[in-house]
Order: structure tokens, then C-alpha cells, then sequence
């Protein structure tokens, strides 16, 4: 009889060497949706606390040795994510929303779970596009002209809410003080406003007075943009960005900022795409059908370019003789879609050539 009992026998685990786990995170603010494919095969789906920690240890518990792609969809979190799990190493992307692959079921039926799996198995097939990471300075940056953006809609919101409340009170603005914008003479008289309505004369004074705060906090910002475009790292980019026409300091840092290396973009007609300053096509066999701009855009950068190319064709004598060209057969609207498409091309040329812009050039 063998009595012979092995107290400390060695253990073996499973080595993933050579092999690929695709992970879809569905990501939110206090837990994240997990869905696990090992290569092209479904594994779990499972829910964990946020922190890229703990996703790290449960990888390479279970699949030590294994190459790790991760996946999340761009949101409010920005890259901070992709930074953690990259530092983790784990290779991940943030993919455009519209990009991921979906069906009519998916779009009828979505939880996290749903979620997670639809991104890993669209990322296990090679089906994904990742979208540009930016360095950590160029995103700091970037936050302080979205910054400025979100000061003028407070401030429109409070124009707004007094314009509501004159309607209520039947109160007329006078015309030299009726403009979209906040004048100091306009602030004066409201200040002189008296009204017999005790409740009506606070709010009005209350909403003066956050109006007094943010146009305060606009001057500031300005302040800080200004001195970001002379920098050591802007300053150069910038003088050749605002030497086109209808080009200021606030569009040019927006670009430099949104877009960062300009050279991640091989030709035009990606930079354009990005933009969103082309048409939308509707074509099947022989029929080709454009529509209006694509609804896919950078929204800060595409309609500060429509204001520039207002401005432009008052002062680039080629632009303005394109303009008189194409309003014989369009409107002014669409027209000037078609000159901020031209605008664009120049800003690109000059960008990538680093060379100031040239009045006059027809092409």
C-alpha cells in the first residue's frame, strides 16, 4: 500500500503566448460592461468597478502571456481611459460611435452588455478605425478655447432668459441696444431699468450680474488664448494660420489645437472629411445624387470656417470673384459653403508647406 501523499506538488497554468484577447469596454462613470473574445471566439461578458487596475489583473490572471486589444467608444472621459489601459499594457483604441458596426436588432435592443460585445467583436474582426489620441498638452490646451466656447453660450443662454422675460413684461428693447451680442451700453441700461415689480427688477439685476461674471471670465480667457498663440510651441503654426483671410486668433487656435499634427492627414480630401466640408452623395448604378454637407463634421472647427469665409471673399479679391461665379446658378449659403471648401484647401496647403497665405491666387 503506497502512503506516499505530495504535500507541495508544482503547479502548471495555461500560457496564452501568441495568442490575441480582444475586449470591448463599454465605459461609464462608475462601473464598466467587459465583453472577453479569445481571438474570434466568445468568452464572457462581465461588469467590474471603473479602475483600469482591476481589468489588468483579471488579464493576466486568466490569460497570462496573451497580447491584450481593448476598444471603448469616445465620450466623457475623453482618453484618460486609453492612457491608463496603454501604461497597463494593454493596447487600446477610442473608436467614433458611428463607426461601430450595428444592427437593426442592436439599435432596438441596447444595454452595456450589447454594447461591449457589439465593440469586441467589430474589434476582434479588424472592422475598427481608432480615432487620434492627442499628447497630454495639446489636450490641456484645447480645454481652454472649448472653455471660452461654453462662456459665450452662457452668456447667449442669459440674453436669451432676458429677452423672455421683457416679452412676459411687455417690455421693448430699444433698437440701438437690440444686437445678438452684449454691449456695455446695453448692460447701462439695464442697470437704469426701474420697474414696479420688486420681483421682476431682481431677476433682471441677477441675470445682469452673472452677465457681468462671464463677459469678465471671456476677457480673461481671451487674455490666455492670446499668449498661447505666441508661444514657443503655437507661435510659428499660428502667424501662417492667421495670414489667411478670415483667419483670427480664435479659429486659428481652434484648428491648432482640435487638429494638432497636420501631418496625420495624407492628402486634402481626409483633412476635408474631417472637417465635414463635403457633400453628402446618394448614387446607385448610374444615378449620382449629392445632397448637403455630410452630417459627420468637427463641430467647433466647420462653422467658424463659414464665418471666415464670409470675411474672406470681402478680402481675398480670387475668393470674392469664385463668390460672384457661383451665385448666378446657387444661393449665398450654399455658394459660401463652396468657398470655405476652397478656404480650407489653401489653409491645408500653407499648413502642411508652412508658408503664409497669398491674396489673389485663383488655384
Amino acid at each position: 500500500m503506497d502512503t506516499n501523499i505530495i504535500t507541495n506538488p508544482k503547479k502548471s497554468s495555461v500560457s496564452f503566448n501568441g495568442q490575441t484577447i480582444y475586449l470591448g469596454i463599454d465605459v461609464h462613470k462608475k462601473n464598466w460592461s467587459v465583453t472577453v473574445y479569445l481571438g474570434g471566439i466568445f468568452f464572457q461578458t462581465f461588469h467590474q468597478e471603473s479602475k483600469s487596475s482591476i481589468l489588468a489583473n483579471y488579464l493576466h490572471s486568466h490569460f497570462p502571456g496573451a497580447v491584450y486589444k481593448a476598444c471603448y467608444e469616445a465620450g466623457f472621459c475623453g482618453f484618460s481611459v486609453q492612457r491608463e489601459l496603454s501604461s497597463l499594457g494593454i493596447d487600446c483604441i477610442v473608436v467614433n460611435p458611428a463607426d461601430v458596426p450595428q444592427t437593426n436588432k442592436g439599435s432596438l435592443s441596447k444595454t452595456d452588455a450589447s454594447d461591449s460585445k457589439r465593440l469586441a467583436i467589430a474589434l476582434s474582426k479588424g472592422m475598427l478605425n481608432p480615432i487620434h489620441i492627442p499628447d497630454r498638452t495639446t489636450e490641456a490646451d484645447r480645454q481652454l478655447i472649448r472653455y471660452r466656447k461654453k462662456i459665450q453660450v452662457q452668456l447667449q443662454g442669459r440674453r436669451k432668459s432676458l429677452k423672455s422675460i421683457f416679452h412676459i413684461a411687455g417690455i421693448s428693447i430699444p433698437v440701438e441696444h437690440d444686437k445678438p451680442y452684449w454691449t456695455g451700453n446695453f448692460v447701462k441700461w439695464l442697470r437704469s431699468i426701474v420697474l414696479p415689480e420688486t420681483s421682476l427688477n431682481t431677476t433682471i439685476k441677477l441675470i445682469v450680474d452673472d452677465v457681468e461674471v462671464f463677459r469678465k471670465r471671456l476677457l480673461e480667457t481671451n487674455k490666455l488664448i492670446r499668449e498661447l498663440s505666441v508661444s514657443k510651441r503655437y507661435g510659428e503654426m499660428f502667424t501662417v494660420l492667421s495670414s489667411a483671410p478670415g483667419i483670427g486668433i480664435i479659429t486659428a487656435m481652434t484648428m491648432l489645437t482640435e487638429i494638432g499634427n497636420i501631418e496625420r492627414f495624407d492628402n486634402f480630401a481626409r483633412f476635408n472629411s474631417f472637417i465635414g466640408l463635403c457633400p453628402s452623395e446618394f448614387s446607385s448604378g448610374e444615378d449620382t445624387r449629392k445632397g448637403g454637407m455630410t452630417p459627420r463634421n468637427h463641430s467647433a472647427i466647420r462653422p467658424l470656417l463659414i464665418e471666415a469665409a464670409w470675411i474672406a471673399i470681402r478680402i481675398d479679391p480670387a475668393l470674392a470673384l469664385k463668390f460672384q461665379e457661383l451665385i448666378i446658378t446657387r444661393t449665398k449659403k450654399r455658394a459660401i459653403v463652396v468657398i470655405a471648401r476652397k478656404l480650407l484647401s489653401r489653409i491645408y496647403c500653407i499648413w502642411t508647406k508652412k508658408q503664409e497665405y497669398e491674396k489673389g491666387i485663383l488655384k
